[in-house]
């Protein structure tokens, strides 16, 4: 079977040009002149492109998008109608049919899905958020998750979750109260029996149901109590992937501890060991694609199988590729970009098999018209749509970069290092910068340091996997051949990711992303033009040469390794705790004024607050609870035993609308990114003191990146002397002063803390005298040896550098301790 191309011949002086009326029409681009035949008939031929799937594929996307939408899935049919009227005469009518088509077809299908999914008595419940006994049957491997719905502070009971809180997919068969359903459900649970779950297997749950958001995607969720209960073991060759992935981990044990988190990571997907401050600067430096299988691993791994039986027939190696396909679905799981990457390499795969070359870009078209219709929520998904942008972008940007850079002298496989991640990153960017409020401005150098390692890391790590149950042994050393290629990996993402200004903070609303994205189509084309190239060359050059010597003399605000900053927000508390992750933090507590609190999170960048806590629910500290919430995603608000005062406890839900609240009790164990929050009080309600209220603050005893802070909300004596007659661990590098620097703080309490250094949030000339003269001298007997105040130092941060702390008030220079 021939591929067909145009024909363009030259014209006469006059006329004009004809086209071969033998082809099919399609959308081509030239062939580079060196490629061109020589036959003077031909000397204008183009290499086909063919972009006729391009348009429904687009279409069947915005389908899925509007068709939830009953008002405007009707309004397709009325709009599409009258579109094909007014391309009635057009030589690409039948092009349009096809796009107009799509477009309603594809709404109609979301909307029934929609209309479906509502309609079952699991979502029924879960909106009503109702207990519920379900039978189900596991549609994915377990992932360890931080947080997820509920925010994974407490368990069931109440108590300190086991780490990691897992999240496995089931769909549900049955319900105990409704009789027979038909929904997908996010479990999240904890406990040892749900890491060995298996895809496959049917298991009875319990738990609540909820209804909400996971991953940006309509989701109904099971908070699970207990363990599952196994009804039907699952099918042998979901048995085979389970004890695939189960030998994969226990030859990476053997590596250290990065490597070995790295091997498993990017073999099948599963981060659960990866560390918090790895996870963390591969996200800063773009390297996350690395923990999630996309179908840049499909590639690598079928492309091997296919040319290693290549020399054997052609069918032998289509179907070993098939095979292959197969099985990483099985081990990997069916995640969006598992899914995008296996039935777009099923059509390529097809396609070899008939003799059809140029593929690539319909086998994505048709790959995403295929799983839309499918399961039209996959168009809300973050990752299928990375991953179809990622390989559209390599389909469409890499070949013609890397020859532009080969006719300038690169050598063809420099040419391509730097075309791929530079492709990427521009397509994908809109998207990341979508999710994360940031760009990255070592994604592309740290891309081109692994891109030569990450091939063969991943062919060791698929044969590790693939010999391990059969001989163990050999899997080890598969596994350790590996190793230095993971450990340059993990060094790459740790060393840019500490780069000065590695991370640039970009709104994140849509109005951002479009600016983004209208800036980067411009610079491409702008960029095209030889003088301007070497223009922006020079400004570049000079732009660093001045810049990143300033970066590094003076930091900006805020300051590169910021651990927490206590906010400028007149007479109360508010503090920020960075997770690792690029925009996101957790805020304790919020001050009394919204746009003072708002304003310290734009200054740091803030996009995401996975968690906000209230220690207690005087003025000073929840008033600015509004500013938080203002433009920023906060998956959850935390509170304590306090409910008084009666008014601002009522008040909290209206403020929040949709944001969960959850409890917070002594014992509680959460986090997020390299990010740990542990609850030391208070363990008992307190009658009768001088201010209940205060004493009855949630303390907790955060952990990030090594270094402890101890927040104290307003706590008074009395809380003070239980937690030290409780034998809590109160030692910490900084502490929060309890209650703006009162003079109600006991000194063996700061004894205990024995903190370098301290932290005090204060309002300028208030009337309470804070801080007072006695605590000021209190913390410098019990060994302070730095004082920040917020008063006087506006925003103040805390850093840890190379193993040492290190303090900044916002806009001055750092005062290293150690």
């Amino acid at each position: 079977m021939s591929c067909a191309v145009r024909v363009w011949r030259s014209a006469a002086p006059g006329g004009s040009n004809t086209t071969d009326p033998d082809v099919g029409r399609a959308w081509r681009r030239r062939l580079p002149r060196d490629q061109r035949p020589a036959d003077p008939d031909h000397e204008d031929v183009v290499a086909p492109l063919d972009l006729r799937s391009l348009g429904p594929a687009a279409a069947v996307w915005a389908g899925a998008l509007l068709g939830p939408s009953a008002g405007m899935r009707w309004w397709v049919v009325p709009a599409g109608a009258g579109v094909l009227f007014l391309v009635r005469r057009s030589p690409r009518r039948w092009a349009w049919i096809a796009v107009v088509a799509c477009l309603t077809g594809s709404a109609w299908v979301s909307g029934l899905h929609s209309d479906r999914r509502a309609a079952d008595p699991v979502s029924v419940a879960a909106r009503a958020g109702s207990a519920a006994e379900l039978t189900v049957e596991v549609t994915s491997f377990p992932r360890a998750v931080v947080g997820g719905p509920g925010g994974g502070a407490e368990g069931s009971d109440g108590s300190a979750p086991a780490a990691p809180r897992w999240r496995v997919t089931v769909h549900a068969l049955t319900s105990q109260q409704d009789g027979p359903v038909d929904a997908d459900v996010q479990v999240f649970a904890t406990g040892a029996d749900w890491r060995t779950v298996v895809p496959g297997a049917q298991l009875t749950v319990r738990g609540r149901l909820s209804a909400g958001e996971w991953a940006g995607l309509p989701t109904i969720t099971l908070q699970a109590r207990g363990g599952p209960d196994l009804r039907r073991t699952a099918p042998w060759y979901q048995g085979a992937a389970a004890t695939v992935r189960e030998n994969l981990r226990d030859s990476a044990s053997s590596l250290p501890p990065e490597a070995g988190a790295l091997l498993v990571g990017l073999v099948v997907g599963d981060t659960s060991g990866v560390e918090p401050q790895l996870d963390a600067d591969a996200k800063a430096t773009g390297l996350a694609h690395l923990l999630a299988v996309s179908g840049s691993h499909f590639t690598v791994v079928c492309g091997a199988v296919v040319l290693l039986l290549r020399r054997v027939g052609l069918r032998t190696a289509v179907v070993g590729g098939a095979v292959v396909t197969v099985a990483l679905v099985l081990v990997v799981g069916a995640q969006p970009s598992v899914m995008r990457a296996a039935v777009m390499g099923s059509i390529g795969l097809v396609a070899l098999l008939l003799g059809r070359g140029r593929t690539a870009l319909p086998a994505l078209c048709w790959a995403v018209i295929a799983l839309l219709l499918t399961d039209p929520d996959l168009a809300l998904s973050a990752g299928f749509a990375l991953s179809v942008l990622a390989t559209a972008g390599l389909v469409l940007l890499v070949p013609v970069w890397t020859r532009s850079l080969r006719d300038r002298g690169w050598p063809v496989g420099w040419a391509t290092v730097l075309a791929v991640p530079v492709a990427a990153q521009i397509v994908t960017m809109p998207v990341i910068v979508a999710l994360s409020g940031s760009v990255s401005l070592v994604s592309i150098p740290a891309n081109m340091a692994v891109a030569p390692v990450v091939a063969l890391a991943l062919l060791f790590g698929v044969l590790c996997a693939a010999v391990g149950p059969w001989w163990p042994d050999a899997g080890v050393v598969l596994a350790h051949c590996a190793a230095p290629l993971l450990q340059w990996m993990a060094f790459v993402a740790h060393t840019l990711a500490r780069w000065p200004d590695a991370v640039l903070p970009w709104p994140a609303s849509p109005g951002g992303v479009a600016v983004l994205t209208s800036v980067t189509v411009v610079l491409v084309l702008v960029l095209r033009n030889r003088r301007i190239r070497a223009l922006a060359a020079a400004v570049l050059v000079g732009g660093v040469s001045v810049l990143l010597p300033a970066q590094v003399v003076e930091p900006g605000w805020p300051v590169a390794g910021w651990v927490v900053v206590a906010c400028e927000v007149g007479q109360g508390d508010a503090l920020v705790l960075s997770t690792g992750e690029p925009g996101v933090g957790v805020v304790i507590d919020t001050g009394p004024d919204p746009i003072l609190m708002d304003g310290c999170l734009d200054r740091l960048g803030i996009t995401r607050v996975p968690l906000a806590v209230l220690t207690h629910l005087h003025a000073d500290h929840v008033d600015g609870l509004a500013g938080v919430l203002d433009g920023r995603q906060v998956d959850a608000v935390g509170v304590g035993l306090n409910r008084a005062p009666a008014p601002a406890w009522t008040a909290i839900p209206g403020t929040l609308g949709p944001v969960p609240l959850v409890s917070l009790p002594a014992g509680t164990v959460w986090r997020s990114g390299n990010l740990t929050l542990e609850v030391l009080g208070p363990t008992q309600p307190f009658r009768g003191t001088a201010s209940d209220p205060n004493n009855e603050s949630v303390v907790m005893m955060a952990t990030v990146a090594g270094v402890r802070i101890l927040l104290t909300g307003d706590i008074e004596p009395e809380a003070q002397t239980v937690l030290l007659d409780a034998g809590a661990d109160l030692r910490a590098d900084v502490l929060k002063t309890p209650h703006h620097g009162s003079a109600r703080v006991t000194a063996d309490f700061l004894a205990a803390v024995a903190a370098p250094v301290v932290l005090i949030g204060v309002g300028v000339d208030n009337d309470y005298g804070h801080p007072a003269p006695s605590l000021l001298d209190a913390v410098a007997a019990a060994g302070a040896e730095v004082v920040l105040r917020t008063d006087l130092d506006g925003d103040v941060a805390v850093t840890s550098q190379d193993g040492h702390l290190a303090t900044a008030e916002r806009g001055a220079g750092l005062q290293v301790q150690g």
